[in-house]
């Protein structure tokens, strides 16, 4: 498919509020802000005490990366949320996914020991690759394709606050040597919300509870395979390069002399405008010009900041690379997310999710495994400039993808011209 002119979108098209949401999406969607704040919050508190954890259990850069790899390795078991997902129903799985990541943060509050840190943060993680999963699943059913990638932007933004959030909290782990602890208690109190959720969230309208199921292995035989494969790569080295960038910003700047208060007011002030920017922008960018050239510049943009923010010394360039960073992973994410739910058919949409989810997992983990190897000798910036490259190179799988703006992924003969769902 061809894609738009260039010249017949301008900027004030990419920034103009979107179409009108029907009752029924702004419902949904409010509900999904909400696991998604919650999510950003309970699901990033490892990231943020990384560098009061490793002091606790006497952990180099290199044991940092062996610890993040062991957590993605057994979070590849998410998958399985997905698979009940597509043959028996989004909600349960995602409610049970919900309840997972601060349940088990709480049980890391009291962990006795490394293995025991390691096994809890590692079944949190299981909950976020599986929430994720499903929660962008049901968004795309519910929301009407002119305006799916701004929701996207919306969910991913509320994602980020609740991020956010968590790296304001994260300054109290200064206080004592054991504070990292309360800080993981606190991150359960998501669980509060959970009998809220079970009673409003309803099972996606997309879903056909009766109708016949492709076999699991028809995501990467089928005919949609060669789409799998191709986004399935992209995301590998996205997560490559994104996973152990963003768990070194704040042991970065702890190596440069700022303390744990500085470092996230340094990075909370630099990424919450990014944010913001990058999600609404390139999720309005992804519904009006298209999914692939907002992702492509988004990589490019992303890449280029991340390696000035780690190969510089000085604070006020390294906001700038923070900002651009952050910034352009932000703007790829709402278009990669629309496009990874329109490529799929309904039957096999989780199950593909969670396969694309899984091979991210596994490029966080060749990402870690080499940080594991050469961090400790030639030090994280030119370890990041190495995996920034595999990225910049896995971009061009974003060409062999159809352009899926506009895609419908319900029946066209059910769905209402007004809001581009079933009525």
């Amino acid at each position: 498919m061809s894609l738009p002119p260039p010249l017949t979108v301008s900027l004030l098209d990419v920034v103009k509020p979107p179409e009108r949401l029907s009752k029924r999406e702004i419902r949904v969607l409010a509900l999904l802000a909400i696991v998604a704040f919650s999510q950003g919050w309970a699901g990033n508190v490892l990231t943020h005490t990384l560098a009061l954890t490793r002091e606790t259990f006497g952990l180099s850069d290199g044991g940092v990366a062996g610890l993040q790899a062991t957590v993605r390795a057994v979070a590849l078991l998410a998958l399985v949320f997905s698979w009940w997902g597509d043959r028996h129903g989004r909600r349960k799985p995602l409610l049970l996914a919900f309840f997972v990541i601060p349940a088990a943060n709480i049980v890391t509050a009291i962990a006795p020991s490394l293995t025991a840190f390691t096994l809890s943060q590692a079944t949190a993680r299981i909950g976020t690759i599986a929430l994720s999963a499903l929660a962008l699943v049901v968004l795309a059913e519910e929301i009407g394709p002119a305006v799916r990638a701004y929701a996207a932007g919306i969910f991913a933004l509320f994602l980020s606050m609740g991020t956010g959030f968590s790296l304001i909290v994260s300054r109290f782990g200064d206080l004592s040597p054991e504070a990292w602890r309360w800080l993981f208690a606190a991150s359960g109190i998501p669980l509060m919300v959970l009998p809220f959720l079970v009673i409003n969230i309803s099972e996606s309208r997309a879903f056909e509870k009766d109708a016949e199921r492709p076999p699991l292995r028809s995501v990467i035989t089928g005919p949609t395979a060669k789409f799998f494969w191709a986004i399935a790569g992209l995301s590998f080295a996205l997560s490559a390069f994104t996973g152990p960038g963003a768990n070194f910003i704040l042991l970065r700047l702890n190596d440069l002399g700022w303390n744990q208060a500085g470092a996230s007011n340094l990075l909370l002030g630099t990424s919450t405008p990014a944010v913001a920017i990058g999600l609404l922008v390139g999720g309005k960018a992804a519904d009006i010009i298209g999914r692939r050239p907002t992702e492509m510049v988004s990589i490019l943009v992303g890449v280029a900041g991340a390696l000035l923010f780690f190969f510089t010394d000085t604070a006020w360039v390294g906001g700038i690379g923070l900002f651009l960073s952050v910034g352009g992973a932000s703007a790829f994410s709402p278009a990669l997310s629309a496009q990874r739910s329109e490529l799929f058919p309904t039957g096999i949409r989780a199950t593909a999710g969670a396969w694309v989810v899984n091979a991210a997992i596994f490029g966080g983990l060749f990402g870690f495994s080499i940080g594991r190897l050469v961090i400790d000798s030639i030090g994280v910036p030119v370890t990041m400039a190495v995996l920034g490259g595999i990225l910049i190179a896995a971009s061009s799988l974003i060409w062999v993808m159809p352009e899926t703006k506009g895609t419908h992924l319900v029946d066209p003969d059910d769905i209402d011209p007004a809001i581009g769902m079933p009525a």
